[in-house]
């Protein structure tokens, strides 16, 4: 089996924005990830400003209750078509 993706635990994610640990254990984990070619995934993505600070580091995904709550399998299809948010896209 290969290593493809690499998530970030949401106890670093939500203390980012407030915490100089958590920033620096969130950038050093996407700079990680980048740089031995896996997809970063970011867990509890809470609000706007986390997220633009994980798109500004380069994190590929991310989850949590700003781009949306748990949805039941046979709603995901019909959620998924009426998204437009880009940020809520995985990249490349």
């Amino acid at each position: 089996m290969q290593l493809r993706e690499l998530k970030i635990d949401r106890s670093f994610v939500a203390q980012m924005t407030t915490s100089t640990r958590d920033a620096v254990i969130v950038r050093s984990t996407v700079d990680l990830g980048r740089n031995l070619g896996l997809r970063v995934v970011a867990e509890g993505v809470e609000d706007s400003l986390t997220l633009q600070h994980l798109d500004l580091l380069g994190c590929h995904a991310v989850q949590g209750y700003h781009i949306s709550r748990p949805v039941p399998p046979d709603h995901l299809i019909n959620w998924l078509e009426h998204q437009a948010a880009p940020a809520a896209q995985p990249r490349g």
